[in-house]
């Protein structure tokens, strides 16, 4: 999201839920974000603490916005696969797909191990984007 999108939302009031629901790459990333979160079947406290970090410096969602975000994306997750997700980044530049992909590392690494699951859901997004299982241990 560009900064210049951000202050428009500001001064127009738009909602963070509406600015998820209007730019589907950043629902689709933030949808990926919560299933890393629970992809070892718990969230820690130091992931939701990330979490928070992440959609407030890299989306500009206030951390009092953050719950309403999530639920919004329970109802639209509901029917969105992990790979539909991040299918969406297909088409984006090498960098955005990267970052993606760090913030999932990032994510699946706070509490610092790294479960089965949550490399799996790593290996499939990087797949989609087109990085090797090779390029992505490199990151872990």
């Amino acid at each position: 999201m560009s900064l210049l999108n951000s202050i428009r939302d500001m001064l127009v009031g738009k909602s963070s839920v509406q600015m998820v629901a209007d730019d589907p790459e950043m629902a689709s990333e933030i949808l990926l974000l919560v299933r890393m979160m629970f992809a070892d079947g718990k969230m820690t406290e130091r992931e939701l603490e990330l979490f928070k970090n992440i959609c407030e410096t890299v989306f500009n969602i206030p951390e009092a916005d953050v719950p309403d975000v999530i639920l919004f994306l329970k109802e639209y997750g509901y029917e969105t696969s992990g790979e539909q997700a991040a299918a969406t980044f297909e088409n984006m530049p090498g960098e955005r797909k990267r970052d993606l992909l760090v913030h999932l590392i990032s994510m699946a690494r706070a509490d610092s191990r790294l479960h089965t699951n949550e490399a799996d859901l790593i290996v499939r997004v990087a797949r989609i984007l087109g990085y090797t299982p090779e390029q992505v241990r490199k990151w872990l």
